[in-house]
């Protein structure tokens, strides 16, 4: 009982920060319960007790991206999503990860100035965030800003010569720009990365067919057909 007096006399002289300190140690313990649940593969268990930190501690930012999380992965287009993730980035707008997500969800929804705002904002804080770099790439390219997009895959080949997603998008972006050299090259380097990928092959030869490089196409489209001869990908009758 000794021990107890000092918290009971600070409760009786200040009952609301004795009860937001009740709140806030409530909303840990729910936290913590969320994340074993998270890793136990109970996603409804967290889902709630994500839910109800957030209740309990209206302010953490954390509980609001954990609870943001899962239901962007249920379902990216519920309101709630969208305000979870929104509010965890604004509650902690240094937070690169919260900055993020919710750079992914805009850009699921299509918002795609807001998803380069988010991601830009995500790598000023953290500048070797790879994926955010690529995201933030892929979502100029939605937006239509061809050379930003452009930039922006080549600073991701920049940190990783050989990144796939990379390569494949310039190739695209270059052809469609016109810049056929260069389009062959990304799609060269990119079967070379993946040599056994037949896909790549595939969509090489298609480039050559394309562009009228009927040897360069029969060379790509055999080699795709060594390594899967699906009758989707046999080579065309090439003249």
């Amino acid at each position: 009982m000794r021990f107890l007096l000092p918290t009971l006399l600070l409760a009786c002289a200040n009952p609301t920060a004795a009860t937001t300190e009740s709140h806030e140690a409530q909303a840990r313990s729910r936290f913590t319960r969320g994340m074993e649940a998270l890793q136990e593969g109970r996603v409804d268990v967290a889902r709630r007790a994500f839910a109800k930190a957030a209740e309990l501690a209206p302010e953490w930012g954390l509980a609001y991206l954990e609870w943001g999380l899962i239901e962007k992965s249920i379902d990216p287009h519920t309101a709630v999503a969208r305000d979870c993730l929104e509010k965890a980035a604004k509650l902690s707008p240094d937070n690169a990860r919260a900055r993020y997500q919710l750079g992914l969800l805009y850009q699921q929804l299509a918002r795609h100035n807001d998803a380069i705002n988010e991601l830009t904002a995500a790598l000023a804080l953290r500048p070797q965030m790879l994926d955010a770099q690529f995201r933030l790439a892929t979502a100029h390219q939605d937006a239509g800003h061809l050379e930003a997009a452009i930039e922006g895959f080549r600073e991701v080949l920049g940190d990783q010569r050989h990144h796939s997603g990379a390569l494949a998008a310039l190739a695209a972006l270059f052809e469609k720009s016109g810049d056929l050299s260069e389009a062959e090259r990304a799609l060269v380097a990119l079967a070379q990365k993946q040599p056994h990928l037949a896909y790549n092959h595939y969509r090489l030869a298609q480039f050559y067919e394309r562009v009228g490089e009927t040897k360069k196409a029969r060379r790509a489209y055999s080699r795709a057909n060594s390594l899967d001869p699906r009758p989707q990908r046999r080579m065309r009758e090439l003249r």
